[in-house]
């Protein structure tokens, strides 16, 4: 007997989320098991207002083009599930006759699938990972984050470069990267350390360890003593001996809240005002969002999961995310697949590995972790070429 299905895509987006939704049309779509195959609007808040799409008319060459379109072509986004939206959810899937749900999303998705899960013990709840941050337990890495990382590597390399051109006229750089809670995405910039071998050390601060402002000053300035430059990559969300972000502000809206931000230009205003020439430089919503550097690893990845979403389903599996076991050995190994109840990754967050971590910047050990799971270098052909120090 066919069923309804319906699939949200919820929280920010990144440059391979539809990626995820196309490998879940595809495998929906070959299993004739499906009555209608439907998508939730706007994440969460689409499920508690009930507005979808009918996705089961689709052809194959749109759901080909979704695997190289950034952004969510459903609609993403944050929007708070309070009881009362959880009744709506499931008067609106009773409605529609939805047996079963997918969510993509991060550590709050999993978390609202969760809730979903036990206030519609009739429907089937299984979550798909998505985060540029990487904070996700329960996965090896997430599909979203490669991407990220990998424009984080490009975009510090090419600052780096620039930056040593006009070292005589700037001598610290400051360039902020996401990461509200966790350093994934700022470890990333440690790439560059095999780019660019005779480049002067690149210090990384990450939200694992606190801010000090005296520390920071005193590293500038011994780095200073020995080397014509520095390139400083900091997390948006450091935070200081008492644990409060280094700089935040608000985003603005009637529904405004205070989210971490700003750093890079704090601290490169505080060196002027001690008389060290810097700059703020802010990579921005581009590291989740840019197509030119999306890791093909990590499109393919989130593909693979988002047809395996069907097959846990069909499987009977409900309340679970599905992790990826370690570096890809197989885009078709479904051995990789391993499955995690929401119980065990809602709300949490996975901080950066301490092995992962030096004093003030990354361990060899994590470039040859995140490098493994890329499969790729770093840049097109142009830039792989030898550089050129005089």
């Amino acid at each position: 007997m066919k069923t309804n299905v319906a699939i949200v895509q919820a929280g920010g987006p990144t440059s391979v989320l539809n990626a995820s939704l196309a490998g879940f049309l595809e495998a929906a779509a070959s299993s004739n098991q499906y009555k209608e195959i439907l998508g939730f609007q706007n994440g969460i808040e689409g499920l508690i207002t009930n507005r979808t799409v009918r996705l089961d008319g689709l052809g194959k060459a749109q759901i080909g083009a979704l695997k190289f379109q950034q952004g969510a072509v459903l609609g993403a986004g944050r929007y708070p599930l309070l009881a009362q939206g959880l009744t709506s959810i499931r008067t609106n899937l009773r409605q529609r006759g939805i047996s079963q749900l997918v969510l993509v999303g991060g550590n709050g998705t999993m978390w609202a699938a969760d809730q979903i899960g036990s206030a519609c013990s009739d429907v089937q709840v299984v979550g798909i990972p998505k985060t540029v941050d990487n904070d996700l337990w329960g996965t090896d890495h997430s599909p979203g984050y490669l991407s990220a990382a990998k424009f984080v590597g490009e975009g510090i390399k090419s600052l780096a470069l620039d930056l040593w051109s006009i070292r005589n006229f700037e001598r610290v750089r400051v360039v902020e990267v996401m990461g509200r809670n966790v350093g994934w995405l700022a470890a990333a910039a440690s790439l560059v350390e095999n780019s660019l071998s005779e480049f002067p050390p690149i210090h990384i601060y990450v939200p694992e360890h606190k801010f000090y402002f005296e520390k920071f000053f005193a590293k500038v300035n011994e780095h200073l003593q020995t080397y014509p430059c520095l390139l400083v990559v900091v997390s948006e969300g450091v935070r200081n001996e008492s644990g409060n972000p280094i700089s935040e502000y608000e985003i603005g809206g009637s529904t405004s809240s205070t989210i971490p931000g700003g750093v890079a230009q704090l601290l490169s205003s505080e060196l002027r005002d001690c008389g060290i020439p810097s700059r703020g430089e802010n990579l921005g919503t581009l590291q989740r969002s840019n197509t030119w550097t999306v890791c093909e690893r990590d499109r393919q990845e989130a593909i693979f999961l988002g047809g395996q979403a069907v097959k846990v389903l069909q499987e009977g599996n409900s309340n679970v995310m599905l992790g990826l076991q370690g570096k890809a050995v197989g885009l078709t190994d479904e051995a990789r697949v391993q499955l995690v109840t929401f119980r065990n990754v809602a709300g949490m967050e996975r901080p950066l590995d301490p092995n992962f971590l030096t004093e003030y910047g990354i361990d060899q050990s994590f470039m040859a972790w995140l490098q493994s799971r890329m499969g790729e270098p770093l840049a097109s052909s142009d830039s792989e070429r030898q550089v050129v120090w005089i």
